[in-house]
């Protein structure tokens, strides 16, 4: 696997935790927590501390961006990425990953569901293979679910 290649959440060996989550409400909420579950899945998780800007995030294709908290130069800015924010907090991080969600990211075709279907996301902490070994990053995709009647 090449560092350009996503894994699903749990195709690959891993040294660090790994979690999926997905949902359509309240993605403020939704997307912080992914946030810091990921600070916590990360190898690097022990030295992060609150309010510290350490946090980028880069838009790999139009459906999926990947973030990660960079502490200590790991992990290291992803090539052949586009930087959508670096060295920010969380909150700040939150915003700019929901802003791209409703603005910039394409989702999938719409499926057709017997009622009706609403935007949202799934997003999952994957060890991503560089350089210098697996180093998690939170990646995001949009994603369309179905709301019954």
């Amino acid at each position: 696997m090449n560092e350009h290649t996503i894994p699903t959440p749990f195709s690959a060996p891993s040294w660090e935790p790994r979690f999926a989550i997905d949902g359509h409400r309240d993605l403020d909420g939704l997307v912080d927590l992914a946030i810091s579950l990921h600070i916590r899945s990360s190898s690097s998780g022990w030295a992060y501390v609150e309010g510290e800007p350490v946090l980028s995030g880069y838009v790999v294709s139009e459906q999926r961006l990947a973030l990660a908290a960079m502490l200590h130069g790991f992990p290291r800015p992803l090539r052949d990425a586009h930087a959508r924010f670096e060295n920010v907090d969380r909150n700040t991080a939150v915003e700019q990953v929901v802003a791209w969600l409703r603005s910039d990211a394409v989702y999938p075709d719409k499926p057709w569901f017997d009622g009706g279907e609403a935007r949202g996301a799934q997003l999952f902490h994957v060890a991503w293979r560089q350089d210098i070994g697996p180093y998690g990053f939170l990646v995001v995709e949009p994603k369309w679910f179905e709301v019954h009647k």
